[in-house]
């Protein structure tokens, strides 16, 4: 591989800014996303909210509260200022309420700590390709109500229902009362449990087993 392609495969990696109060976290993610992303990792919300305007990231991973602040109010801020920006949220907090709360306030993805390498990993290429990723070891809103399907809840089998009649995302979030982004939550954790890659696929699979 000469020289010219190497700066160019270089220049053309994505970016994704880390932001975690422990240096352990930091080095750890910054090690096994640096293969394959450009890697900025700051340890301060200060630090991060700083570092978006100077590295312009494609990706911005945060946790949830660090000592020097709320990474909520810090995401809203950074979508207000730069909208384009993708927001994840890592971090041990896995209950249903903190995914809520992510997901308005308009992060692409929500993972535990506690998660395995692959999934980090996959998570990220999910977020970049314009995709949302919640993870499997956090809880859904409305997750403690699952449905005959034995795999969704009450609320995503209502979703499915909706999408196999042919609404889209602000339809779906108009019939159940719920936010557009709470909707394509709902639609990509239904896709990433049932294995289910398209919309013709999610329909089939709704009317086969009677949902639709």
């Amino acid at each position: 591989m000469g020289e010219e392609q190497i700066t160019k495969e270089i220049e053309s990696r994505r970016k994704v800014l880390f932001a975690d109060d422990h240096h352990l976290v930091l080095d750890a993610l910054a090690f096994v996303a640096s293969p394959e992303y450009e890697v900025l990792a700051v340890d301060t919300l200060q630090a991060f909210e700083e570092a978006i305007d100077r590295f312009c990231p494609d990706l911005a991973v945060l946790d949830l509260r660090m000592p020097d602040g709320d990474g909520f109010e810090v995401a809203r801020r950074v979508l207000e200022k730069r909208p384009a920006t993708k927001i994840m949220f890592l971090s041990m907090h896995t209950e249903a309420k903190f995914v809520k709360k992510a997901i308005d306030t308009g992060a692409q993805a929500y993972l535990s700590k506690r998660a395995p390498l692959e999934e980090l990993l996959l998570a990220i290429r999910t977020v970049l390709n314009g995709g949302k990723y919640i993870g499997s070891r956090v809880q859904l809103p409305d997750e403690d109500h699952l449905s005959p399907e034995g795999t969704l809840t009450e609320r995503q089998l209502e979703v499915l229902r909706l999408i196999s009649q042919g609404c889209s995302a602000k339809e779906i979030a108009s019939k159940l009362n719920i936010s557009v982004r709470t909707a394509e939550f709902h639609r990509a954790a239904i896709m990433d449990r049932l294995k289910l890659h398209s919309t013709a696929m999610m329909t089939r699979y709704a009317v086969e087993r009677g949902i639709a």
